[in-house]
């Protein structure tokens, strides 16, 4: 079961323009959880896959579980291979301003909440962050790239807690 990016979107904006400090909705076996504030870490249908939302000193949280088009992992797939997807449409960016270094590179050990790097949609710069602790085997995107909410950005071969 899906839900339609609108209603995220149309969620998100009622969050921001509201009082209320979290919000959770559940569409099936979907649940999607916003909060304003600190990140906020859930499991959706299974699958974690982080994304956030933040202007200024307010950020939302979102998590998205795999898209549609991508394969469903087979009996003999690696448990510790983790994808992390892009939570919204927008464009790419590796680095917190161009020229800097990026956040993170492959072979970079990264922490649950890391940011990893950011997605501008309409003008805001939304991070990325691992949603596992791990080791970066690859950037699936180039720097600049447009993306679309579900698209593969990192693969990341989980550590154990």
């Amino acid at each position: 079961m899906t839900m339609d990016l609108d209603v995220i979107e149309r969620l998100m904006r009622m969050l921001a323009e509201s009082e209320v400090e979290e919000l959770e909705v559940t569409e099936g076996n979907l649940r999607i959880r916003l909060a304003k504030g600190a990140a906020v870490r859930s499991k959706v249908a299974g699958a974690q896959v982080a994304a956030g939302t933040a202007a200024a000193n307010d950020a939302n949280s979102l998590r998205l579980p795999r898209g549609d088009d991508e394969p469903e992992p087979g009996p003999a797939a690696n448990s510790d291979l983790h994808i992390i997807v892009s939570g919204l449409p927008g464009t790419f960016f590796r680095a917190p301003a161009p020229g800097a270094e990026p956040f993170v590179s492959e072979g970079a050990a990264v922490r649950d909440g890391q940011q990893l790097a950011i997605v501008e949609a309409m003008k805001m710069m939304n991070p990325v962050e691992a949603d596992c602790d791990g080791t970066v085997l690859e950037v699936l995107v180039g720097d600049a790239a447009p993306v679309q909410a579900g698209t593969p950005l990192f693969r990341v071969r989980k550590t154990s807690a």
